[in-house]
């Protein structure tokens, strides 16, 4: 009886730690990808096009 509870008190801490690792991983994933995410540069902005009438069309 005593073995069957050592055996289940160990089965627990191992998950309780395997969790904790777990979110620990997750965690410093999510801060790497935040890190690393990429920022768009700033697009030029495109020239206006002459319209058929010969002038600019603006918007």
């Amino acid at each position: 009886m005593l073995k069957r509870l050592a055996l289940i008190g160990g089965a627990v801490a191992g998950i309780v730690v395997l969790r904790k690792k777990a979110k620990q991983q997750q965690a410093e994933q999510d801060l790497w990808t935040q890190a690393t995410d990429d920022v768009h540069a700033p697009v030029p902005p495109v020239p206006p096009t002459p319209s058929a009438n010969g002038s600019s069309a603006t918007a």
